[in-house]
């Protein structure tokens, strides 16, 4: 039997092996990880949500993704901080009642992040799944689905932000889930097809405020039925049955938003509604448009009053856009370049998984060659847009990811464009795919065994990284250990390896450490009370064990506007080498 037919005929068994691998590599890694950055609100907020029915915390990220990490507290004892005043009296004070409730309200942390996470485990693989389902139908082919399953199952960015209390992950699979299933019933009208895509559009808007950049695809795929689906139909049947069907969809989906929203905030009081907007929104970031007196207004209105809250959402997210966040890059601390995307792939992304995305270029660039020279363009333009069009607006959806990023002044990780990195396996496994079923016949071994060598770089590149998914820089910078040279924040240091650490100090008989931490995790929970001190760039020079976070070495000393290295940590760095490199993110020097 030839390879292609069998991994044709095996390809269900081999989506739950890979499938299962995944799983296993991602809760393996995930279980020494402290609390990353983002985690102590997440979890705290979404417990609340469940249990108080307010949402007076962490606003500016809508609620589902959240709920589900916390839903298995839902059935252990928890202790929850209501009298805290971080809670009762505090506007949106989410970081320090999410430390409290991890770290000093009696609750086991470590258990509380290992089942908070499982959720976001379970939904990234269940993105794998349908994002074969999607390969596979598009390109007919299950050999283009597995090919898309390995480029996500085995990419560590995948595998590093699929296993945390964040929201980047979740919109990444709800949109792959909401967009398969308005695919099928564009293709396949019917009722029940028609609600799983409208009930997962109102999934996705409750994921992560940039659901709206998926709108414009759900919206082109809808074109594209109209123009070129259902040749049974004539132009005015297609017009009568997918207009309505994308407008009413666009309708459900926002009526669940509120359904959704009031269920969860309706013992949260109203004068606590107005104080979050008022201490959240300032108009200057906004043009002076009055957005905070017109949330006002729709608060005021019971019917109303749930969409307030989504929005307030939406427009905090978009003024921390516009400020923006000061963050290190390639040697400087700054705001906006436009290359910052580019580079984070061209570091971060395997470089199997680059060669395949190169590959399929010069794959397109021939087809658009051959297709130049054709006296049957027009034939074949509608023949490869009426089989492929949803491609074209994957590269649209990829396009506008990119061109946000460019244009933003919130660069601090690959993460933000990790959404879209589906679409991207998607289209390059079919080309890939397509490719080589259209090579000679003399010529399919050869290319058989390279892309055999890739795939075996690919798993081996992901394999070599475990545990330190976050941390994973590919061979260009030499890998985890040296990444930190050029990017940092979510990219590389968000306070993961807190507990490596411990062990790393346990493991040496280190008493005692000066320690300059950033991220999630609790010293006192972790190092135990007296067995550190807290340390900073500021304080200078010292001597004995120091452990620092790679943040704050990198943020402190390149920052340009104090060219006086004493404020930073040039001290360190420039006279000692670090004795460890706990994870890639925390250095430990021992300074004579």
């Amino acid at each position: 039997m030839k390879l292609v037919d069998f991994l044709e005929k095996k390809a269900n068994l081999l989506v739950g092996l890979i499938l299962l691998a995944m799983f296993f590599l991602m809760v393996g890694s995930m279980r020494m990880d402290a609390a990353i950055r983002d985690e102590m609100p997440h979890i705290v907020a979404g417990y609340s949500y469940w249990t108080k029915f307010d949402y007076r915390l962490n606003p500016e990220h809508p609620p589902l993704i959240k709920q589900l990490s916390a839903f298995p507290l839902l059935f252990m004892e928890v202790n929850f901080p209501e009298d805290s005043k971080h809670w009762k009296d505090e506007v949106n004070d989410q970081w320090a009642l999410g430390e409290e409730f991890l770290y000093y309200s009696g609750n086991d942390a470590d258990k509380f992040l290992f089942w908070g996470r499982l959720p976001i485990v379970l939904l990234t693989l269940l993105s794998g799944f349908f994002i074969f389902r999607f390969a596979s139908e598009i390109f007919k082919s299950k050999l283009a689905g597995l090919a898309a399953l390995v480029l996500y199952a085995f990419s560590p960015n995948i595998m590093a932000h699929g296993r945390y209390i964040t929201t980047d992950m979740g919109v990444s699979a709800v949109s792959v889930i909401a967009l398969y299933y308005w695919f099928r019933f564009l293709k396949e009208p019917g009722y029940k097809l028609f609600f799983a895509a409208s009930i997962m559009q109102g999934l996705l808007h409750l994921s992560k405020f940039s659901s709206p950049l998926f709108m414009p695809a759900i919206w082109l795929m809808a074109v594209f039925a109209i123009l070129l689906y259902q040749k049974k139909w004539d132009l005015k049947k297609r017009l009568k049955v997918y207009v309505p069907a994308t407008i009413l969809s666009s309708i459900i989906a926002l009526l669940i938003v509120g359904f959704w929203y009031t269920i969860f905030m309706h013992k949260m009081p109203l004068e606590v509604q107005h104080e979050l907007i008022s201490e959240s929104i300032y108009d200057e970031y906004f043009d002076n448009a009055n957005v905070a007196t017109k949330l006002h207004a729709l608060a005021d209105i019971p019917v109303l009053r749930p969409y307030a809250q989504y929005f307030l959402g939406f427009f905090m997210v978009a003024a921390h856009a516009s400020y923006g966040h000061d963050t290190y890059f390639m040697g400087e601390v700054g705001q906006n370049w436009p290359h910052y995307y580019f580079v984070a792939y061209l570091l971060k992304e395997p470089i199997a998984s680059q060669v395949f995305l190169y590959v399929s270029i010069i794959l397109i660039l021939k087809l658009l060659f051959d297709f130049s020279r054709s006296s049957h363009k027009k034939r074949l333009f509608g023949k490869f847009l009426r089989k492929y069009n949803v491609l074209f607006v994957f590269f649209l959806l990829i396009a506008g990811f990119m061109i946000m990023g460019m244009r933003a002044k919130l660069q601090l990780g690959i993460r933000y464009i990790v959404p879209v990195f589906p679409y991207l396996y998607i289209i390059i496994a079919g080309i890939i795919v397509k490719g080589y079923g259209l090579a000679r016949r003399d010529l399919k071994q050869v290319k058989q065994i390279m892309i055999g060598l890739l795939l075996v770089w690919l798993i081996g590149a992901n394999l070599a990284a475990y545990p330190y998914y976050l941390a994973y820089f590919n061979e260009y910078v030499g890998g985890y250990k040296n990444g930190w040279k050029y990017l940092i924040d979510s990219n590389l240091d968000w306070g993961q390896d807190l507990r490596r650490l411990k062990v790393y100090l346990d493991e040496n008989q280190i008493d005692h450490i000066k320690i300059d931490y950033f991220g999630g995790g609790n010293l006192d929970y972790y190092l135990g009370e007296g067995n550190y001190t807290v340390w900073g760039y500021d304080k200078g020079p010292t001597d004995g064990w120091i452990a620092v976070s790679v943040n704050a070495i990198q943020w402190n000393s390149s920052n340009t506007e104090d060219t006086d290295k004493k404020g930073s940590y040039h001290w360190l760095t420039d006279n000692y080498e670090p004795v460890e490199k706990i994870g890639g993110s925390i250095f430990v020097y021992k300074v004579d």
